[in-house]
């Protein structure tokens, strides 16, 4: 008769009680102190977006107050002053910087794509347009006016990989730099009205110091949320907002068919059609049709050698993009469930729909997508679903409670072939005392299929975190039960207990006795995963050490010890990570790890331990403001220690070049080698991309192995003879986005 361990009803039943316990303690809690406030001007003639504070719009007073560090050092007055200004017009926002610098010779300023410059001296803002105190977007730009932007999220923090429409610029000085932004009202969600509010921080940081600042002041332990000075307007309009994207893609591949020919070309052309269109400043409806899901990432590459669970990528489509910030649902955070909305899982959707915004104090969302990934046709047998598609429909609502505090609910269900998985689920968040953050959800699962009984399953999910200027702390628990199931979720395994504690004291020396160290951060970790139907406990305990230092660098030690459970055996790994990076120059940066010691390997019955070691250096050099070279080299090699023979060994190495003419068009060369498989990837882009939906993309791609045609049979040999070109193929996109 199988046991169900005590720890799990008791612990989720504490885990319950402690979160009302400070539901009642953030109800006494005293609040916080009244923000900031100042009001834009309003103005009647833009400014020329050039980086030149010549126009009339910048002659007033700024907000010239000091910023203080908040990375690595904490609270620390910088010593580069900053002045900014603020306007707005019926249709815009304006924001001008200028910054001072003692060393202007020593500013790191690149011309480089999106979000390509955070290397770079920089100065941004975090805005909250919306006054809820759960959303912000933040937008930076370089002294050569290269944006970046980053949407963050109060229950999943940053997320880079969004993109908004907006426009910089920015020029060096002899003195420093100067920088100008205009932000549409169009391109953010707020509430509109005659005493119109958003929060605000600037943030600026000096490369060669490795130091970020901001105004006003970013405490431990406060969310960004409660710093966001009051920026208020006497009046903003309802912009309307209509979009539409229109896109065409071709794309064409070869396969080699002999040594002298190639086989018949695989051609395709597709149209696509999205559609946003907004129902009020704060709401947004989205319509897709076939739409265009091509990604340019062949430059991003993962050693995927002996893994026990898959890779997680990033959501990084615009059409799931748009309001994703409100689907986030609160789970563990390092846990065994990723997200519970991984919307990477409609692979390729005929078409989608939803509606996404704000109203009041409440965020609300609703996606509906049908896709035809699962009904596709099988390359070596017949698909039984073959025409068929699977269809989602995902629900959401988050309550702003202040501060970052919320509470929420979340609907997913998705039908396929006959199974249909329905998963209702409450999560809430606060922010209570000084420096204390807890979170904790509920998801429950029903499964269904024709030809069994339904199959139900729970998911709980505890944190907390605590942060002062001198200490870290967290802890956290999981439940997920063994029939639990969420097709929208990335879970990568259930049936288990999971939970960690992090402690980490953090110390600043003496700039006089180490004028290169800014941070040092002794850290442990100690974690457990307990397998409720074996009654096996994974074991995990982590020293590590973290230095922070000048030139952006950062050295971290890693020493761990583990049990871990497999094939119905306990395996005790020891292990010794390094990892290490540093911008030793402008024009040079560098980094990467060394790991030694023990690993599982997993793909041989019966299992066993073995020693591994793995490497990797990666090298940027910025060989002009337009031309960058990288380099990384990736090496690991795993053997047996009972016998000593080696199991695997592959090298990895990447080379791209990538030349930007301008802030929209760039080139970029890629070639790439594996040795686990004898194989060399090239691949060739030019990208234009004038706004976020307005791109061109033009590649060329092609995949060289060794092998040799053995004419008598008419097959291939593999792994012989030289590398030859046996795969080609070309692409092609275009989209626009026509804003109205």
């Amino acid at each position: 008769m199988r046991r169900v361990p005590i720890v799990t009803p008791v612990t989720i039943a504490a885990c319950l009680l402690l979160q009302l316990t400070i539901v009642v303690v953030k109800a006494q809690d005293g609040g916080n102190t009244a923000p900031t406030v100042f009001r834009p001007a309003r103005i009647d003639e833009a400014p020329v977006i050039d980086g030149d504070l010549g126009d009339k719009a910048w002659q007033t007073a700024p907000i010239s107050e000091p910023f203080l560090t908040y990375n690595p050092t904490r609270g620390e007055i910088l010593p580069q002053r900053t002045e900014i200004w603020v306007a707005y017009d019926d249709e815009n926002l304006y924001f001008a910087f200028r910054c001072h610098d003692d060393e202007a010779d020593q500013i790191r300023a690149t011309i480089t794509a999106r979000d390509g410059m955070f290397s770079d001296d920089w100065v941004g803002l975090s805005m909250d347009a919306l006054g809820t105190r759960q959303t912000s977007y933040d937008l930076f730009v370089n002294p050569n006016g290269i944006q970046g932007d980053i949407l963050t999220s109060a229950v999943s923090g940053e997320d880079l990989a969004q993109d908004f429409v907006w426009e910089s610029g920015g020029r060096l000085t002899g003195t420093g730099y100067e920088v100008e932004m205009r932000v549409p009202l169009r391109s953010l969600r707020f509430r509109s009205g005659q005493e119109a509010a958003f929060g605000i921080v600037f943030w600026r940081r000096v490369s060669r110091l490795g130091t970020s600042g901001s105004w006003p002041e970013i405490v431990p332990g406060r969310s960004i949320f409660d710093i966001h000075a009051r920026m208020e307007f006497d009046e903003l309009k309802n912009p309307l907002v209509l979009e539409f994207l229109p896109s065409y893609t071709y794309g064409s591949s070869q396969v080699r068919a002999t040594s002298t020919s190639w086989g018949d070309t695989d051609a395709s052309d597709d149209f696509g059609m999205g559609l946003k269109y907004g129902l009020t400043s704060s709401v947004t409806a989205d319509v897709t049709w076939n739409p265009d899901f091509s990604q340019v990432e062949s430059d991003a590459f993962q050693a995927e050698m002996n893994r026990r669970y898959p890779v997680f990528y990033e959501e990084k489509r615009p059409f799931f993009m748009e309001g994703l910030e409100i689907f986030d649902f609160s789970v563990m955070r390092h846990g065994l469930i990723q997200t519970a909305v991984h919307t990477r899982n409609i692979v390729d959707p005929e078409w989608g729909a939803k509606i996404t915004g704000t109203m009041g104090q409440t965020a609300i969302g609703v996606l509906a997508a049908s896709d035809e990934f699962p009904g596709y046709a099988w390359q070596d047998e017949v698909n039984p679903n073959e025409g068929r598609n699977a269809g989602y429909m995902i629900g959401r609502a988050k309550h702003s409670l202040g501060s970052d505090s919320y509470i929420g609910t979340l609907y997913s269900g998705s039908s396929f072939a006959g199974k249909r998985n329905h998963t209702v689920g409450g999560d809430t968040q606060f922010r209570f005392l000084n420096g204390h953050q807890t979170t904790f959800s509920v998801l429950s699962s029903r499964t269904s299929e024709s030809d069994s009984a339904d199959q139900t399953g729970t998911a709980v999910n505890w944190t907390w975190n605590y942060g002062s200027r001198d200490f870290a702390a967290a802890a956290a628990f999981q439940h997920i039960s063994s029939d639990f199931d969420m097709d929208s979720a990335f879970i990568t395994r259930t049936g288990v207990d999971n939970g960690w504690i992090y402690l980490a004291p953090i110390y600043y020396p003496e700039l006089k006795k180490l004028p290169w160290l800014l941070r040092f951060s002794p850290e442990i970790v100690i974690s457990q995963t307990y397998d409720i139907e074996r009654q096996e406990r994974d074991l995990y305990f982590r020293l590590a050490a973290q230095m922070q230092t000048t030139r952006q660098g950062n050295l971290r030690f890693e020493l761990s010890r583990s049990r871990e459970y497999w094939q119905n055996r306990a395996f005790w790994q020891d292990a010794l990570l390094v990892t290490g990076n540093v911008q030793l120059r402008n024009w040079l940066g560098f980094g990467g790890h060394i790991l030694t010691g023990e690993s599982l390997y997993y793909w041989n019955d019966p299992a066993y331990v073995g020693l591994v070691l793995s490497t990797s250096l990666g090298v940027n050099l910025r060989l002009s403001s337009r031309l960058s070279q990288g380099f990384n080299i990736f090496h690991e090699k795993f053997h047996r220690q009972s016998t000593g023979a080696y199991i695997y060994e592959v090298n990895i190495l990447n080379a791209r070049t990538t030349y930007q003419f301008n802030r929209y068009f760039f080139v970029r060369g890629l070639v790439q080698y594996d040795s686990s498989r004898d194989r060399l990837l090239t691949d060739f882009l030019a990208s234009f991309t004038f706004i976020p939906g307005t791109v061109l993309h033009l590649g060329y791609g092609s995949i060289y192995d060794r092998r040799t045609w053995q004419e008598g049979t008419s097959t291939w040999l593999l792994g012989q003879g030289d590398l030859m070109e046996v795969r080609r193929g070309i692409f092609f996109k275009a989209s626009y986005n026509l804003r109205f």
